[in-house]
């Protein structure tokens, strides 16, 4: 691959910060539909199965070529972790947990893909900076998870334990993901992805959620209109034009933009309650990722 120009590289960082910006605004539109009355996992059904269907309409209108049926069938079986069990717990933690935390929490992704790709991929291994950095993010998870007393960061522990628990299922699915294609996924993969997740989610239904409701109100399907359009259409469709030209160290941007931009649409314009204590978890998180996903990890051999 041709080395990028500076501007190349410039314009490349800048879309990563607005691609971050659309996929971290994702957060608390969907702590807004279900405030608006949406229930959880039909919520997370129904955006899935509208998201299914227009990225494989963009991958059909971009004439990308279509996998191989064995490829498809990999993508089905990763869409229940990576997008169906990945949903299932975000949008149930966030019936207790706003948007901004959420995304904090979902930052810790990259750390435990760490942890799962070391089992899993051959020739990983972790410097101490490394493992210093895995330490310090997971007590920013601990302190966001479990507050001391006085402070009130979800109305129940359980939400923000979904939502770290959803952040796992992506990780180890994403290890996986690497481990049998380490080229990547395609448009038409993700939205296998995305059509397993929502049949994996309606088949739930009944048994988790059976006073499951999704009302046609103006804030449940424009919160719906702009999850499909925003965070699923044009979200994948920048991140595949530039996954080719940007490296793994760059595509960390999009995790560290991604909570800056849910606190800032939550609070700003959704009305979120905001506590200060949500800056220290992160910040932590960010020292954790820069000492892993930087120059703290290696590979050995």
């Amino acid at each position: 691959m041709a080395m990028a120009t500076p501007s190349e590289e410039r314009r490349n960082l800048l879309l990563l910060v607005v691609l971050g910006l659309i996929w971290g605004s994702a957060y608390p539109v969907i702590r807004f539909g279900i405030v608006a009355g949406a229930t959880p996992i039909a919520f997370a059904a129904v955006r899935y199965a509208f998201s299914a269907a227009a990225i494989a309409a963009l991958a059909a209108a971009t004439r990308v070529p279509r996998p191989s049926a064995r490829s498809l069938g990999l993508s089905a079986v990763l869409g229940i972790p990576i997008v169906g069990l990945y949903g299932l717990l975000l949008y149930v933690g966030e019936g207790s947990t706003s948007g901004g935390l959420s995304s904090i929490l979902i930052a810790v992704a990259p750390l435990l893909t760490v942890l799962f790709a070391l089992p899993i991929l051959p020739g990983e291994s972790l410097s101490r900076r490394a493992l210093l950095g895995l330490a310090i993010g997971f007590v920013g998870v601990f302190i966001l998870v479990f507050p001391p007393a006085g402070i009130v960061l979800a109305t129940s522990v359980w939400g923000p334990i979904a939502v770290v628990g959803a952040a796992a299922s992506f990780a180890f699915g994403s290890v996986v993901l690497r481990a049998k294609r380490p080229e990547g996924e395609t448009l038409w993969g993700v939205s296998v992805q995305f059509g397993v997740a929502t049949l994996l989610l309606f088949a739930l239904l009944p048994l988790l959620e059976p006073n499951s409701a999704f009302p046609f109100s103006r804030d449940v399907l424009g919160s719906l209109a702009y999850l499909v359009v925003f965070p699923s259409l044009i979200g994948y469709a920048m991140y595949f034009a530039l996954h080719h030209r940007v490296g793994p160290g760059r595509a960390n941007v999009v995790a560290y933009v991604n909570p800056v931009a849910a606190l800032a649409v939550g609070t700003l314009l959704l009305g979120e309650p905001f506590n200060w204590w949500e800056l220290a978890g992160f910040g932590l998180i960010v020292v954790g990722l820069t000492l892993v996903t930087g120059i703290g990890r290696r590979r050995s051999g």
